[in-house]
């Protein structure tokens, strides 16, 4: 069985091991870093301090115009140490930095640099010679031109006092720095967990009240962010199922209550046949006839729409004149109806043909025509009208009747929805615009609806032209 390891636990061992290497890293940098610029520090330094000496010791030799007494004026002082009755006297260096001064012969005139000097082979009479290679590695002495001796100016070595105090201070100041900012920064990290897993928690309750069938109410998620969003999007999502279970079950009464109504019929009839009440004749059986026909219909639109809505139906597509298309439908709707109001044809001689399922498209036709009638007194009008608008065919159907209400605009094309509640049968099953949307959009157009300014209702359908 695999251990479920919470998600805090990962983000906070992630955050830690994250701070440490950025810390340790940090560290490392530094301690590699500042050794090397000191060095090169000193370095510097020390060139600085040779070339600034030899420029002394070139000014000695011109006023002196030997090296007699340089070291006991240039490079030492004379030290007196007092002891009861007598003094010792010495020298002293003046300079930290190891030094040495060669003359052009290679004769070593003065050297502080005790450890150099003690490698060298000294002569009969305590002189150092250098060859003419050795005497010309340093800072070359050049007096007028001319060549007169060569200072060399030793490395230290080993770091100062002060300076190996200076490097353990910086190692000091960096550990106690990186402590500090891990403790910062572990501090965040924890807010910031606690502020992503607050949120996450909440969505997770709701989210597992859903899967159990419990409908929660709205997630109040106090933050802008991604969560933010993420949080806005799962109200939307709660709210579309609301919207949908309660369309469902609208849905089931309304397709219920229109299947009763047949079914009520037909049952009462052949009731009254049985019991003798009416006689097994065409005029009390052609209701029942007629009623199969309509549960026929009722049940072949549902089966299409619930087809249509899961991509499922089959489009037998053909090139279509919509011209023509449109002419054959409406003198049908209209040549079946003696109280149908005045029909207005406007359309070009001529537009592009269309791959249409014709049926299906004859259908989308016939039902906003017979909307338009339905809703249009006598004495009114409908109008149809069919163009070309950038490469689509743009059809619209508008009547003259008392329009539709602001608040039934959006819910127009939903199954079984009625305007106005007091309609019975004679307005229709309510699936006549919900057809009519699904298969427009099946052929890839769109539907929109609107008041009329001057009254009525106008539909607009777009097809693309392919």
């Amino acid at each position: 069985m695999t251990r479920r390891i919470p998600l805090a636990v990962k983000l906070g061992v992630s955050f830690v091991v994250v701070i440490l290497l950025a810390v340790a890293l940090i560290y490392g940098l530094i301690m590699w870093a500042i050794p090397q610029q000191f060095d090169e520090y000193r370095r510097m330094s020390q060139e600085a301090f040779g070339n600034q000496l030899a420029a002394q010791l070139v000014v000695y030799r011109e006023q002196e115009r030997s090296w007699v007494g340089v070291a006991e004026r240039v490079l030492y002082r004379t030290i007196v140490i007092d002891l009861g009755e007598e003094s010792i006297v010495g020298n002293q260096s003046i300079f930290d930095v190891p030094l040495t001064l060669i003359d052009v012969n290679g004769r070593v005139i003065a050297s502080t640099d005790n450890e150099w000097r003690n490698q060298q082979k000294v002569d009969e009479n305590g002189s150092i010679w250098l060859t003419e290679e050795e005497a010309k590695d340093g800072i070359l002495l050049i007096l007028n031109g001319e060549w007169v001796g060569t200072l060399r100016v030793s490395d230290v070595g080993s770091l100062g006092a002060a300076a190996s105090s200076f490097l353990s201070t910086v190692a000091e100041s960096t550990l106690i720095g990186g402590g500090i900012a891990i403790g910062l920064a572990l501090l965040l990290s924890t807010m910031l967990i606690i502020q992503i897993l607050r949120p996450l928690r909440a969505l997770s309750r709701a989210t597992e009240r859903v899967a159990e069938g419990d409908m929660p109410e709205r997630v109040n998620l106090k933050t802008h962010d991604e969560l933010g969003r993420l949080g806005d999007s799962f109200n939307h999502m709660l709210e579309s199922l609301r919207l949908s279970e309660t369309v469902r079950h609208t849905m089931t009464a309304d397709i219920a209550h229109e299947l009763r109504t047949p079914v009520t019929i037909i049952q009462g009839t052949l009731e009254a046949i049985l019991d003798g009440i009416y006689d097994a004749s065409e005029e009390f059986l052609a209701p029942i006839y007629e009623e199969t026909l309509h549960l026929g219909r009722l049940i072949d639109d549902l089966r299409d729409l619930a087809l249509a809505e899961a991509g499922e139906l089959r489009l037998e597509k053909d090139s279509v004149d919509i011209i023509e298309l449109i002419k054959q439908v409406s003198e049908t709707a209209f040549l079946s109806r003696e109280d149908a109001p005045t029909l207005h044809l406007d359309m070009p001689n001529v537009l592009p043909k269309v791959q249409l399922d014709r049926k299906r498209f004859r259908q989308v036709i016939a039902n906003l025509l017979s909307n338009a009638i339905r809703h249009t007194p006598k004495d009114g009008d409908v109008y149809i009208r069919a163009r070309r608008v950038n490469g689509d065919i743009e059809m619209s159907v508008a009547d003259t009747g008392p329009g539709i209400k602001p608040e039934d605009l959006q819910h127009l094309f939903e199954r079984f929805y009625r305007g106005d509640p007091a309609r019975g049968r004679s307005a229709g099953s309510g699936l006549g615009l919900a057809i009519v949307k699904q298969w427009v959009e099946a052929h890839g157009g769109t539907i929109e609806v609107e008041n009329r300014q001057s009254g009525g209702a106008r539909f607009v359908v777009h097809i693309p032209v392919r």
